[in-house]
């Protein structure tokens, strides 16, 4: 009789766990505070997070709000004033994007736990201590696209093998994780025979250039449509120059082949670490998740306006062909 008593009371322990947890997310009201570089990547990107949250059991209007805020402007003052406006609302857990928000983020609070997207080397970056354990109150997923620049000078030496001059091109020489996505591209150049030289993005258009072709180490995408991804995009057709760059967008909106993870999808995978936070997994002891999934996209309109033809082995390995 007492085995068959402690059976029943370890069942009833054991079985309601699950219900019990979902039953709490149904009758708690969460709050999330998201903070994205733009206004427009406010507007695009929002859905992804609403979508991925709900498929936890966490619904806007019914157990979760969901507060966005945005810098006015890409300055230090006005990043600031947009972390301190979320952390202000007293939120259950943040949802930051980009580095640079990401360590905003961090210098405003050591309490509120945060959960990064589009970072690229969080290590590296300083953001978090390691990615098995991360430590402080911060995690998230990293999109690794520093990890694939060899690569993508291997798809640019593929595409044109008679450019014998690349220059990197980046805005943020200074930034670690540059440094890092420097040091492959070179080991690979000299592998390629490949001459490298750095061009400073923020002095766009050069003067001048005896560059063969572009190596874009920064992922602009991340920024929405800048001002400088529309500079590069439009020097490199004008003069009739191939480039590779670092994020899908670019090449949607008329740059000539990428080589990355899609943001869109980072931005999900971003929302799951979200949930289990809020479900009480703690940002210290939560591993960082990495990109596993990239993308090949070649536009075809752009290598007809440059002239350059696409070697039919990429087009056959290409994810994403614009016609």
């Amino acid at each position: 009789m007492r085995r068959r008593t402690l059976l029943a009371a370890a069942c009833a322990l054991a079985l309601p766990a699950p219900f019990s947890v979902l039953a709490q997310q149904a009758r708690r009201k969460y709050r999330v505070g998201v903070l994205l570089p733009t206004k427009l990547l406010a507007v695009e990107r929002l859905a992804a997070v609403r979508e991925r949250l709900a498929s936890h059991g966490f619904i806007e209007g019914r157990n979760l709000s969901i507060e966005m805020r945005y810098p006015a402007s890409w300055t230090q003052a006005s990043r600031e004033s947009a972390a301190r406006d979320v952390i202000a609302l007293q939120p259950d857990a943040m949802l930051t994007t980009s580095t640079i928000l990401t360590r905003t983020a961090q210098a405003a609070t050591s309490s509120v736990p945060i959960v990064f997207a589009w970072v690229a080397d969080p290590v590296a970056s300083g953001i978090v201590t390691e990615y098995a354990r991360p430590g402080g109150n911060t995690t998230g997923f990293s999109l690794r696209f520093f990890e694939l620049t060899a690569k993508r000078l291997e798809l640019l030496h593929e595409l044109l093998p008679s450019a014998k001059r690349v220059a990197a091109v980046s805005r943020a020489w200074d930034d670690p994780p540059i440094e890092t996505a420097w040091r492959s591209a070179q080991a690979t150049a000299q592998r390629l025979g490949v001459e490298l030289v750095r061009l400073d993005a923020r002095a766009f258009p050069p003067r001048s250039t005896d560059a063969h072709a572009f190596l874009i180490l920064d992922p602009f995408g991340v920024f929405g449509m800048s001002s400088a991804m529309r500079e590069i995009i439009r020097y490199t057709v004008e003069q009739r120059i191939a480039a590779i760059f670092a994020d899908v967008e670019s090449v949607e909106a008329g740059g000539l082949i990428s080589y990355a993870t899609n943001l869109h999808d980072d931005l999900r995978r971003g929302a799951d670490l979200l949930a289990r936070v809020l479900r009480g997994d703690r940002p210290a002891e939560l591993p960082v998740d990495q990109a596993a999934r990239f993308e090949l996209a070649v536009n075809l309109r752009t290598a007809r306006a440059i002239g350059v033809k696409v070697p039919q082995s990429l087009l056959l390995r290409a994810d994403r062909v614009i016609e």
